[in-house]
């Protein structure tokens, strides 16, 4: 069945309102029939009005979807045209259209899981036109199960609306990046339809794309790093030109709004003071109104307390009278003027100024509670600490270690800023509230207080130290040299032979570096049993390999596998072997260019507050034994063999060494905030090796040939680490942003060995095949840099503020 929309519906209403027009024109312009044709005339044309008034109201409620209440429209349209005569088409059509609004609010009805529901939308159509088509096929499909499902119900309908709803919002913050949103969505989904499909896919996309963002974050955090870490190579260029790091004087000064009494008097500025013949109290109210008008209405608190000097001097107080010409003068220095022309002290509690007389001072103690900045007492602490540093600095250190200074109690910190306390007074700190309970008189009470304003007027920096260490090493080698092997040859007649000599106290050449045999014969000179030494050498007396550039001798001990330094050869790099009737003869070219270059840099830094101490340890800890029981053999054994059982060498005693990087540091920050006293000592250790202080125990038997040989019982091995340091322990001045170096070593030693056979090696050109040399440099550079740099409590460098 056609649904009627929009313009099909306004054609029909007006369709409708000119055939109606044209009823009642012709029962006007007709012979009148009826005994009354006036009467009939005027029902007709009321008819038609209420009619066409149901049918547009019907009309415009269809087209906005509103079906329920467009069939009651149309529902009073039918009654209107049901006793009207000659109307009958037109009732039809009304009919029409309330079947098709009530079947669409049916469908509607059913759609929101309710058949009960649709099943009376229909009721009003079904009373009218039962058997109408639309009004069949819509009953058939309230009773098929498939087209509407028993167990639907109106909330399962407005669930799936409000799934559907959520799902598109989803997709739609997806569709903008807003993966989050999305996924809050996707989860008000959960919530309804807890196995919701489209849901969790939907998830799983957001954790995809989440995933591909992290992903291109890890690469691009990786590649910042790694650039960060090139970037510590670069070194710093020095500034041009002195740079200044003292004085205030450039630095414009700062005011909170909410001021404390002590920085008012100082901030507060009378533009004029005018007193004639004025006394205390009438100077005092001039002040306070002054003060009023210049605040805003807040005003300064004032009081005048004289019993404590006694009747006779407040009397003497009150009764001087003074003039008082004054123009932009602080209020505290009017105070001050006031006080000494009337022979009187002020002072201020935090919420009043008080007058005194003159020499009163009162020993009653007084308690207060102070609110102060976490870092108070270690800022005074630093502060009394940095002027008691030991006149002798090359004197023994205490049994204190580290940069961590004593805690000091807060009664300790005020004792060491020149604060009295007598008997009864104290102090104490709570460090969770914040808070400093003082017990002591009110003079000492004025000056913690002006302690306390002073420090909690300063605002808190941090200070990060960075602490640089690059070693960069390089190490040539370059050698170039010959072995000449010579077997006996008959000179003449097989009396008289000449042939290479022997090793002697020369490094010792061994069958593995020549080459035999050569083809199918066999050089004399040149054993077959592996690692027996050559005989017949001409160039025994040269050196090569190690032999001729010697590392350092820890170094080698270290990486020698037997705990013994031993000595090899260069590599070969050619060989000449000459077969003659008479004997063989056999060079070979040694040589080797190597260059090998060590680059470490380590940046160990932290973060702390003004003086306080930290310290961070980037480090293993390497357990290791220092004591050996030695190693017990059997008085007697009834072995044959030669074997026997041995105990070893047993460590009994352990030690505990921190390799790695350990940094400590204690910065004092200057007042101006422009440089920075830091106490540091960093630290670099690193395990090269073992060491092995032990000997084999061997014993002696025999081989299958008869032979003594001797054969390892046990290795005995006695370990014992090397480990290399490299620290730094100093006390230096370094302004904010400021890189300097603060130790370092260079050094750079040459080996250079030149050999040669005698005689055969003075030989013009053919010489050098009997020499030898080989240049051996090693440079290195050790630089300790440090940069101190002042943070705000955002973490921003606080120079750029």
């Amino acid at each position: 069945m056609e649904i009627f929309r929009g313009n099909i519906a306004g054609r029909w209403a007006v369709t409708t309102w000119t055939t109606l027009a044209l009823a009642v024109g012709s029962t006007h312009a007709g012979p009148s029939t009826a005994p009354n044709p006036a009467v009939a005339n005027a029902d007709a044309a009321i008819v038609v009005d209420e009619a066409r008034l149901f049918l547009e109201r019907g009309d415009a409620a269809y087209r906005a979807d509103r079906f329920d209440d467009a069939a009651h429209a149309y529902r009073g349209a039918v009654e209107a045209l049901t006793n009207a005569s000659g109307f009958e088409s037109h009732r039809e059509a009304a009919i029409e259209r309330l079947v098709q609004a009530s079947v669409q609010h049916a469908r509607k009805r059913a759609q929101g899981g309710d058949p009960a529901a649709a099943r009376l939308a229909l009721d009003q159509a079904v009373a009218l036109a039962p058997d109408h088509p639309s009004i069949k096929r819509m009953l058939d499909d309230l009773d098929d199960p498939i087209r509407n499902n028993p167990a639907s119900s109106a909330d399962h309908a407005r669930d799936i609306d409000e799934v559907r709803r959520l799902l598109y919002q989803a997709d739609g913050a997806h569709q903008l990046g807003d993966y989050d949103k999305s996924d809050a969505f996707f989860e008000e989904v959960l919530r309804i339809d807890p196995t919701n499909h489209a849901a969790r896919r939907g998830m799983e996309r957001n954790a995809a794309a989440k995933s591909g963002h992290r992903a291109a974050a890890h690469d691009h955090t990786r590649a910042e790093m790694l650039a960060q870490v090139d970037a510590a190579w670069e070194s710093q260029t020095p500034p041009v030109g002195d740079v200044a790091v003292t004085g205030l004087d450039d630095t414009p000064a700062t005011a909170d709004e909410s001021v404390t009494l002590a920085a008012r008097l100082d901030q507060l500025v009378i533009p004029r003071v005018a007193l004639d013949q004025a006394n205390l109290e009438e100077a005092i109210d001039y002040l306070r109104a002054v003060t009023r008008d210049l605040t805003g209405g807040e005003g300064v608190n004032f009081n005048i307390n004289l019993a404590a000097g006694g009747e006779e001097a407040a009397r003497r107080i009150r009764a001087a009278r003074f003039d008082l010409q004054l123009t932009n003068v602080p209020l505290r220095q009017v105070l001050r003027i006031i006080a000494d022309m009337t022979r009187t002290d002020f002072r201020s509690d935090g919420f009043a100024v008080i007058f005194t007389a003159a020499g009163s001072v009162s020993d009653a103690l007084v308690t207060r509670t102070y609110r102060v900045p976490p870092d108070f007492l270690t800022s005074l602490g630093a502060t009394s600490e940095a002027g008691s540093a030991s006149a002798d600095p090359f004197a023994e250190s205490s049994a204190q270690t580290g940069l961590l200074a004593k805690r000091l109690t807060a009664r300790e910190v005020l004792e060491a800023q020149g604060v009295a306390f007598p008997d009864g007074a104290g102090a104490s700190y709570n460090p969770s509230t914040n808070t400093l309970r003082i017990t002591n008189t009110e003079a000492n009470q004025e000056i913690i207080a002006q302690m306390i304003d002073t420090v909690s007027q300063t605002e808190p920096v941090m200070v990060a130290v960075r602490v640089k260490l690059i070693r960069t090493e390089q190490h040539n080698l370059e050698e170039l040299g010959f072995d000449w092997l010579v077997s006996p040859f008959g000179l003449s007649a097989n009396h008289l032979f000449a042939a290479g000599g022997t090793i002697g106290n020369g490094l010792a050449r061994t069958n593995a570096d020549f080459i035999n045999p050569v083809g199918s014969t066999s050089i004399p000179g040149i054993p077959t049993d592996p690692g027996q030494q050559v005989s017949n050498i001409v160039t025994g007396g040269l050196r090569s390999g190690d032999g001729a550039s010697t590392g350092d001798s820890i170094d080698s001990l270290i990486a020698s596998q037997s705990g013994r330094q031993q000595s090899s050869v260069a590599p070969g790099v050619l060989a000449l072997t000459g077969l003659f009737s008479d004997g063989e003869a056999q060079m070979i070219l040694r040589g080797l260019d190597q260059k090998k270059g060590i680059d470490i840099m380590a940046q160990p830094s932290t973060v702390t507050r003004n003086g306080q101490a930290s310290t961070i340890e980037i480090i293993r800890e390497f357990i290791y034994p220092t004591e050996y029981e030695p190693p017990e053999l059997p008085n007697s054994v009834g072995s044959t063999s030669g074997a026997f059982p041995v105990t070893p060498a047993t460590p009994t005693a352990f030690e505990t060494k921190n390799t790695g990087i350990t940094l400590e540091v204690l910065p004092v920050v200057d007042s101006s905030k422009r440089t920075i006293d830091v106490t540091i000592n960093p630290s670099f250790i690193e395990f090269d090796g073992f060491v092995n202080y032990g000997s084999p125990i061997n014993t002696t038997t025999t081989d299958a040939l008869g032979r003594t040989i001797s054969v390892p019982i046990t290795e005995n091995a006695i370990l014992m680490p090397v480990f290399s340091s490299r620290r730094a322990n100093t006390q230096v001045t370094i302004a904010d942003g400021a890189t300097i170096a603060i130790g370092g070593l260079m050094t750079d030693s040459i080996q250079n060995t030149e050999d040669k056979v005698p005689v055969l090696g003075d030989v013009p050109l053919m010489g050098r095949l009997f020499r030898s040399k080989a240049k051996n440099p090693v440079t290195s550079a050790l630089v300790f840099l440090v940069q101190v740099e002042l943070l705000d409590p955002t973490g921003r460098p606080y120079r750029d503020r």
